[in-house]
């Protein structure tokens, strides 16, 4: 299977998840929406040299995976895609900021560097829920849930199909380099260069092509460009418990920073001990 066929396999996989019978695959579907984006909001916050504070963090994704079910290699292969944008941006603070701000074992660790550190867990951080999310909820479900909230229907839409038909496109593209691999000289890896520009026109044209034949489908099967957000779900008290319980953790951790406390706490006891 090549790269292509494995990652529209990887969106299939996606929704088999959130169709498991997973304790975090029942809380209602606003809850967890309301939940990871005020994780994702106080995570971005954070600035730049805070790498004490985002530390606490980590129990988000840690506890959710376990609840969901999702497996820790799954969310993994997921992240990898993420990691090399984050690379470049970071390595720049690493050349840039050169400020001393620790010394661990005569060895000066600087800004920078603490700033790169920080600049990767909030890409995974944020990444991790946005995969837990859409991971342990069906997608339309998603997004009947944001139409509830007031957002616009055309959005809503949007997101429903560029979500429903990217797998096929990965599906035509992938046979379309198949193909061209069978055809190609040796059987060669990858596209040539000077194919790069025919490879991609097909593709456009054969999207537009697919995409005006699923345009036609639905619009026998009576669809009038309304999103139906369907059935709504009743909110429990389990579902105001896990809302109420992940913000204010969130929020408590973005103002009050534990790591911090708890190593004043033992630094002061040594202290007094050494006194003693």
């Amino acid at each position: 299977m090549t790269a292509l066929g494995r990652a529209a396999a990887g969106i299939t996989a996606l929704e088999e998840y959130a169709l498991k019978d997973a304790p975090l695959n029942k809380i209602h579907p606003g809850a967890k929406i309301l939940s990871a984006a005020v994780y994702i909001v106080c995570v971005v916050s954070f600035p730049a040299t805070d790498l004490s504070g985002l530390v606490p963090y980590i129990i988000y994704p840690a506890v959710l995976l376990s609840l969901s079910d999702i497996p820790l290699c799954a969310l993994a292969k997921r992240l990898l895609p993420v990691l090399p944008f984050v690379l470049m941006g970071g390595i720049g603070n690493i050349i840039v900021m050169k400020e001393p701000v620790l010394i661990i074992g005569g060895l000066t660790v600087s800004a920078g560097f603490i700033s790169f550190i920080v600049i990767m867990l909030k890409a995974i951080f944020c990444a991790a829920a946005a995969f837990i999310l859409i991971g342990s909820t069906p997608f339309h479900v998603l997004c009947g849930e944001l139409r509830r909230l007031r957002v616009p229907a055309l959005f809503c839409v949007q997101l429903v199909l560029l979500y429903r038909y990217i797998a096929v496109l990965l599906e035509e593209a992938s046979a379309m380099y198949t193909a061209y691999r069978l055809r190609s000289p040796g059987g060669q890896k990858g596209v040539n260069i000077k194919d790069a520009g025919s490879f991609l026109g097909l593709l456009l044209l054969r999207s537009m092509d697919k995409a005006g034949r699923v345009y036609n489908a639905m619009k026998c099967r009576g669809w009038t460009g309304t999103f139906y957000s369907g059935q709504k779900n009743k909110i429990k008290a389990v579902d105001c418990l896990y809302g109420i319980l992940v913000c204010g953790l969130c929020i408590f951790f973005r103002f009050f920073n534990l790591p911090r406390f708890f190593g004043i706490l033992i630094q002061g006891g040594f202290f007094h001990a050494s006194l003693g």
